[in-house]
């Protein structure tokens, strides 16, 4: 349980926004660790988080009373709920700030009035919508950024905030809209200082506007990366302390579907906290906003009469989008047209909900022991006290802890179901160390649960696309997913930036937020199936976990289950063309 240590951190209010409100100019870093210095708690793993790493389920109601008391949580959250956050909570021994925001931000709540389950121009479009009618500050973060058509969206919304700026100063209280972006593209410079200011006479080069076109706003940016594998693999956006939006999608083009999740409440506040842990340095340029005083929205609009939606005309029955988008020729990220593929998902209005930041910090020495993070305790929680079912959608799915908390979930007689790419990544999987391919893995699964006879609780699925009869190995680059979704026992669901690999549960930094509600569990998992035909065309053949189309023909990836000299030199390639953003999968 919180030990009282954690208890006070977590309720005693200050946070790193509420101490820069009083002096917008400092260094952010020195700031967060000035208010939460690194052995505030212990410094190192209690016993708590050691246990709940292990696994334990001994749960006493002071336990759960302890877990309510340090969220602002709308209403008593479910006992499933209570419990993942509590072993949340026990890794802020370690460090107060191992999840990237304040400890009195971890617990929240929140709205989602839209979700998005397409490939990455939809994303970005409304990303476009954001920030063109945005009113005084953009925070915006991904891991890799591309001169492409994905980020023509935000080069356009720039020069259009740019303009309606300058043609009416006073709709924007005379002072210029602050727009500042976070990326990740390694650079030796990185070893001496991991975050590096993007001069502007190289925002051309990077596909963004030059200095002189958008003289409306103040823009900055910023390159992030923690060597050797500590990656800022994280993708939000934060407009105007009101609304975020978080996403499995970098900036770029692919061929990948992704998910994002537009948030509204007191959780935008746990973001706009984030972004700024994340962004780490003091700037010349000051957001408006940060002196608040801050009060978030109370009375949310759902549909038509929520305005950040204006623009999404199609009436949600019959889902995408008026005016749906035109891809260049020749392009990666072509629209899926199949029929009953619907991009918008129009959540049906809910009150405020319980909601946590499940964030993981970059880091950057190779390694597997840096497991005790928000991030990971939350998803084995999940698998370890789920009683009926698991969901999960991920590119990979070979990290060892996850592997094995799913083998005992099935062993429990828990029903697990994981929606997986066929041949994602397997290159890079294939180094040592790394987990293997998904091809690998599955049948590893498989001929481990059938020995024991429970073989029938895992359901394997490879992603198969809304126009595609069969799944397609990855290495085509014709259709993949990059989705990142958990959901345990239909209660709780974890969705965010984290991949179920060793690089994501071990190294990267990634943002998650985790989601008490049944209704927005539903109605996730309703938008997910009805943009692919993974649950009708996808399943692997549970004797041995090889996928056989309708004739009988078995289909595996080009990386299949290859060890060895061979296997070595394709994942050393494989790595590189992650890290520079290409390849057949289009990156983290």
């Amino acid at each position: 349980m919180p030990s009282d240590a954690i208890v006070e951190l977590v309720t005693r209010g200050a946070t790193v926004t509420s101490e820069l409100a009083k002096d917008p100019s400092k260094d952010i870093d020195k700031v967060a660790e000035k208010l939460f210095p690194a052995g505030a708690v212990g410094g190192k793993k209690s016993k708590e988080a050691t246990r709940a790493l292990k696994g334990h389920d001994d749960y006493s109601e002071r336990d759960l009373e302890l877990a309510q008391r340090c969220g602002k949580f709308p209403h008593k959250p479910s006992d499933l709920f209570l419990k993942m956050y509590s072993d949340v909570l026990d890794t802020l021994e370690r460090d107060p700030l191992i999840g990237v925001v304040s400890p009195p931000l971890l617990g929240a709540s929140g709205v989602v009035p839209l979700s998005i389950v397409s490939t990455i121009p939809d994303i970005m479009r409304h990303y476009h919508e954001l920030i063109v009618n945005c009113k005084h500050e953009v925070m915006l973060a991904t891991n890799f950024w591309e001169d492409s058509y994905a980020s023509s969206f935000v080069r356009d919304a720039l020069l259009e905030l740019s303009s309606r700026y300058q043609a009416n100063p006073a709709k924007y209280e005379n002072r210029k809209p602050v727009v500042k972006l976070i990326y990740d593209r390694g650079s030796p410079k990185q070893v001496f200082q991991n975050h590096l200011h993007i001069p502007p006479e190289e925002w051309e080069g990077l596909g963004l506007p030059k200095p002189d076109s958008i003289p409306g706003i103040d823009f900055e940016t910023m390159n992030y990366h923690r060597p050797i594998a500590g990656t800022f693999h994280a993708k939000y956006m934060v407009v105007d302390r009101r609304v975020a939006v978080l996403n499995s999608n970098n900036i770029q083009d692919n061929v990948n579907v992704e998910m994002m999740i537009q948030l509204e409440g007191p959780i935008v506040e746990s973001f706009y906290d984030m972004s700024l842990i994340s962004w780490a340095k003091a700037s010349t340029i000051p957001l408006p906003l940060i002196s608040g005083p801050f009060a978030p929205e109370q009375d949310f609009k759902f549909g038509p009469e929520n305005s950040t939606l204006h623009y999404i005309t199609v009436p949600p029955s019959e889902g995408g989008v008026a005016g749906q988008w035109q891809a260049p020729d020749k392009l990666k990220n072509t629209p899926i047209t199949a029929p009953g593929f619907a991009s918008h998902y129009m959540h049906k209005p809910h009150a405020p909900v319980p909601m946590a930041m499940v964030n993981r910090h970059p880091h950057g020495t190779p390694g597997h022991e840096d497991i005790d993070v928000p991030q990971n305790a939350a998803w084995l929680a999940g698998f370890r006290l789920a009683k009926k079912s698991i969901f999960i959608q991920t590119p990979d799915f070979n990290a060892k802890p996850v592997v094995e908390a799913c083998l005992e979930a099935c062993r429990r007689g828990v029903e697990c179901t994981l929606y997986i790419d066929l041949g994602y990544n397997d290159a890079a999987e294939t180094l040592p160390f790394q987990g293997g391919t998904n091809s690998r893995v599955v049948m590893e699964l498989y001929q481990k649960l059938n020995s024991e006879g429970k073989g029938g609780l895992l359901k394997w699925y490879w992603y198969t696309a809304k126009d595609r009869p069969t799944p397609v190995d990855a290495v085509k680059t014709e259709r993949n997913c990059h989705i990142k979704f958990a959901m345990f026992d239909d209660q709780v669901a974890i969705l965010g930036n984290g991949n179920q690999d060793t690089q994501s549960w071990f190294h990267s930094q990634e943002i998650n937020v985790m989601v008490d509600s049944p209704q927005l569990c539903h109605e996730w998992l309703e938008a997910i199936n009805r943009n692919q035909n993974t649950l009708v065309n996808g399943k692997v053949d549970e004797k041995d976990g090889l996928y056989r189309d309708k004739e009988g023909n078995v289909i595996q990836s080009a990386g299949g289950t290859d060890t060895g000299p061979k296997a070595l030199f394709k994942g050393i390639k494989g790595t590189i063309d992650r890290v520079r953003g290409v390849g057949g999968t289009g990156g983290a």
